[in-house]
């Protein structure tokens, strides 16, 4: 009985020894990214679900530091805008004017009102974004 119980215990520290090497290879074959790739994700997350920052966002332009002025930023902030016309298809001319507000005195007031004219009548949302995108390229949108 001694020997078996013997033999049983050698293969379960086997099968422990073997499930712990086969840890340690997943483990070591797992992809972490970057804590600064972390926050980044973890910023447009809070900013994308949280109607009350887009809102922020959209309004007060002392909120988004300079360092935030990289394409991502603005990317982020017409993707705010883009889901809020998704949500409130009604508020179209709101949302595109506070967008166009966004550009202070870039784009003359006449220009705007061509402008928000011709957006608003775009019923692609992906076309809507690229134009949105090419409006923020073109007219240097910084916050």
């Amino acid at each position: 009985m001694e020997r078996r119980n013997k033999e049983k215990v050698l293969e379960m520290i086997k099968d422990i020894e073997r499930k712990k090497s086969e840890m340690e290879e997943y483990i070591t074959n797992l992809s972490i990214p970057s804590r600064n790739d972390m926050l980044k994700k973890i910023s447009h997350n809070i900013i994308n679900n949280n109607s009350l920052l887009q809102e922020l966002i959209g309004s007060e332009k002392k909120i988004i530091s300079s360092r935030e002025l990289e394409k991502s930023s603005s990317d982020s902030i017409i993707e705010g805008y883009i889901n809020k016309i998704k949500k409130d298809p009604y508020k179209k001319i709101i949302f595109l004017k506070e967008f166009l507000n966004l550009f202070e005195e870039r784009i003359a007031e006449k220009d705007k009102e061509v402008i928000l004219k011709s957006l608003k009548d775009e019923k692609n949302i992906e076309k809507l974004k690229e134009r949105m995108l090419s409006l923020a390229e073109i007219f240097e949108l910084n916050l």
